[in-house]
Formats: structure tokens, sequence, C-alpha cells
């Protein structure tokens, strides 16, 4: 009799439990079926109610008053005010949030969907805005304006003369703001929108301190390397200028490879590169940046002296005239590129320097890593250029013009010796260039002819003198 009553016990509650998931199916098909369940927030925002694309609207209303919303920031009684949107603060897409929002009591099995009704009917489903990023780069520049006077944190730097003398300047502690409570209060959510917000600000030892830059162990000059220009030609002169500054303070770590693109960066009118010629097709033409390869090559040789080790580098197509064949290190950004891996123990630092009329570069480094370094180069083979005549019906026959004069093309290879050592560094081909001689074919004028000389006429006998009358007797 118990096991039966327990049995119909057991029954009622399972025929309950059917009754309470049918009724809260019934609930959330019919009464909220295109809607999101009551007591659903985004936040603290209220959705419960409103279709996803409501939602959606609300949310992003609300994206749009945070980001916009006033914010006032002030140091030392001076103030900068701003917006979110204009510090580079970003927030996820509303679709998110909204769709997060709809599928409470949507999704799962239906224990899960029950208990999350049940949770939104108390008010406990709150979807966060997750992901709010802002621009550290504007923030940082926002408030630049307000650190003026403010004693900022020093690197520890090397200063080297002209006499190749290495001084390090020591580093100093200063005063910078928290970026980080910076950013933190600006990202609440929390309203009011708008913030009035006194930056905080610690001392903070330098990037670069002085006990770095003895750690390096750059004491002395490993290598260097200088190439001639020609100086009136102006364009050329500055892009020369221009990449060699690029270079100039650059260090480089131990195992780090070193790009000549990524340093000087894109050759362009807007960093002040000009016309000058350039090397395309086999044929030097005037292009943007033109003269860069001597920048590039003269590195090439600084590096090859250093013992360091060459990553990538190419030879032009054709001979050219500031380093010796072999030892040219051609680069086209985004094509061709020269880099070098610096595989010395410790830092390597690159000085150079742009004169006159010549271009210099230097590495310094510790000189107990210095190498005893020495260049070979080797023609192999000279090509003569082909020689191409063409007629020329403007020219007389027998006359001919030099229309290009050409060159000679080479195969070479170039060697190192380190320490001894010799190994070959490259093998390269310079093309001959096209010979053009023009010949002509107009026929000379005739020669004019000369006019028949008139004859001479024959000349009368003199008329003999009538008689002379005799007198009268």
């Amino acid at each position: 009799m118990i096991k039966k009553k327990t049995a119909i016990v057991i029954l009622g509650v399972l025929i309950g439990l059917l009754a309470i998931f049918f009724s809260v199916s019934v609930y959330l098909s019919v009464t909220w079926k295109d809607k999101i369940l009551p007591g659903v927030k985004v936040e603290w925002l209220q959705v419960g109610g409103f279709t996803q694309e409501e939602a959606e609207q609300k949310i992003s209303q609300l994206q749009q008053d945070f980001l916009s919303a006033p914010i006032e920031m002030t140091l030392n009684g001076k103030t900068v005010n701003t917006t979110r949107a204009e510090l580079g603060f970003s927030m996820p897409e509303p679709e998110e949030a909204a769709q997060g929002a709809y599928l409470n009591g949507r999704s799962g099995s239906y224990t899960e969907r029950i208990n999350q009704a049940w949770k939104a009917y108390q008010k406990q489903i709150v979807i966060p805005i997750k992901e709010i990023t802002f621009n550290t780069e504007k923030l940082e520049s926002s408030i630049d304006p307000l650190l003026e006077g403010l004693d900022k944190p020093q690197n520890a730097r090397l200063v080297i003369d002209g006499q190749d003398r290495i001084t390090i300047i020591p580093g100093k502690n200063g005063m910078m703001v928290d970026l980080d409570d910076t950013a933190q209060k600006i990202n609440s959510f929390e309203q009011p929108f708008a913030r009035q917000i006194e930056l905080k600000v610690h001392e903070e030892e330098p990037e670069i301190t002085t006990a770095d830059v003895q750690a390096m162990g750059i004491n002395g000059l490993i290598s260097s390397f200088t190439t001639r220009f020609d100086a009136g030609d102006y364009n050329r002169s500055r892009n020369l200028a221009i990449a060699t500054k690029a270079l100039n303070d650059s260090l480089v770590k131990p195992g780090e490879v070193f790009s000549f693109n990524n340093r000087v960066g894109p050759r362009t009118a807007q960093k002040g590169y000009r016309e000058a010629f350039v090397i395309v097709a086999n044929e030097f033409v005037p292009g943007i940046g033109g003269g860069i390869c001597q920048v590039s090559s003269t590195l090439y040789n600084t590096v090859l002296l250093a013992g360091l080790e060459i990553v990538e580098r190419s030879n032009h197509s054709l001979p050219i005239a500031y380093v010796p064949l072999g030892r040219d290190a051609t680069v086209s950004y985004g094509l061709q590129d020269f880099k070098f891996r610096n595989n010395l123990q410790s830092p390597v630092y690159i000085k150079t320097s742009v004169g006159s009329s010549s271009i210099t570069m230097k590495i310094f480094g510790n000189l107990q890593q210095r190498k005893n370094v020495s260049l070979e180069m080797v023609v192999n083979n000279v090509i003569d250029p082909k020689v191409t005549t063409k007629k020329d019906s403007s020219l007389l026959q027998g006359k001919t013009v030099v229309e290009k004069s050409g060159s000679k093309g080479y195969r070479t290879s170039a060697y190192r010796i380190i320490n001894g050592n010799k190994k070959l560094l490259s093998n390269d081909y310079y093309r001959p260039t096209e010979r053009i001689v023009r010949v002509g074919t107009k026929e000379p004028p005739p020669e004019p002819e000369e006019p028949e000389k008139p004859k001479d006429p024959k000349p009368e006998p003199d008329p003999e003198p009538e008689p002379e009358p005799e007198p009268d007797p």
C-alpha cells in the first residue's frame, strides 16, 4: 500500500514538473516570443520586453552617449577637455550584447531555460559590454599639454664625438602620469558618463637606465666606410641625406636582424624625397628616392668590414661607380631589402654622417669582439656590349653618330676574409648595356656642273687703207 502511495506521489511530482515545463515553454514561446525576457539588463540598461532590434538601438544610443560624454583631465591647475571618442575609445558592436540578452531563456536544456527565466524574473541577468578599448598614443598625446614643466624621466644615452670618443650620459628618474589609473577612470561604464579626473603622477625610472647602457659594452669603433657623391646633383644629394639620417643612432642587439627598409621606411615625396635617377628595366630613369642605393651600399660595406652576418642582399643589374663591383646592395621598398644580423655577443651602434660630397657610416661595439676583416673582389668575365646600328636618312652617307654609348657587363665573385678565414660572399652578374650607332644613308647632293666657257671670236683683219689720190699733174 505504501509503495503504491509512493508511486502516486512520484507520478504527481513528475506531472507537476511536466506542467511547469509546459507552462514555462508556453510562457517563453508565446508571451515573449520575439522579445527579451523581462528583468534582463545590459550593464544597468533595462532591455527586457524589447525585441533584439529594439535592444540594439537602445544599446547603440547608450554607447554613443558614453563615447561623446565630456572628459575633463586636470594636472597642476591645467585642464584638457576631450571625449572618449577623441581618445580613441571603441566598443563592440551593439548586436553582440543584444543577442546575448535575447538568448537568455532560449538556449540550453529545459532546466537551464527555467533557471535563466527565474533569474531574469529576479533581475539577476546582467549582460556586460565587453572589451572597451582605447588608443594609448592618443591618450598620451592628449595629456601632453599638461606635462609642460613636469620633470620627466630621461633615458641614458651614448654620445660619440667627431674623434669617435664615447661618453655615457646618465639617465634620470622623473615624474610620469599614471596612465593605467587614468584609463580605468575613463573606462568605467558607471553613470554619469561625464568625468572630472585629477591625474595621478608618480616617480618612474627611465626606460633606458645608465646601467643598461653600461651593460651594452660599446667602447670603440669596429668599422667604417665612406662613399662620395656629386654635390651638384641637388635632388640626389637630398635623398642621400634623408636616408642617411634615418639610419643614424641605430642600435642592433645581439641576434637581432636589422632591415634597411624597415628603418628608412617608404621613399615618398611627403617625406622630402625628390626625383633622381634609378635603375628600371636595365635603364637609368628618373624616380622618387633615386640614389638611396648608395646609402644601402655604404651600409653594406660597413657591415661587411664589421664581420656581421649578411641575411639579405642583392646587386644592381648594372655596374655602379660609388663602390667596387660585387660590393653594392640595391634596395626597393616592398621588393628588395638589405638585412644583416648582429652575430656578436654585444650590441652594435650605427653612426652616420653626410659631408659636402660624401657619406660616412661607422659601427661601434665591444672592441674585444672586433675582427680582422678584409674584402676581395674577382672579375671572372667581362662581357662586351651588343652593338646595334640604325640607318638614319638624316645623316649623309659615311657619317655616324653614337646614340647610346653602352657599357660592358661583368661576372664577379666577392670574398670576405675574417681572421684569415676566406669565404665567398656572392657571385654577381652585371648586365652589359647595348651600344647604338646611327649610320647615315642620305646621298650627297650632286656637284653643280661648270658652265661652258664662250669660244674666243676670230679676229677680223684690219681693213687695207684706201690709196691716197694722186695730185693732178
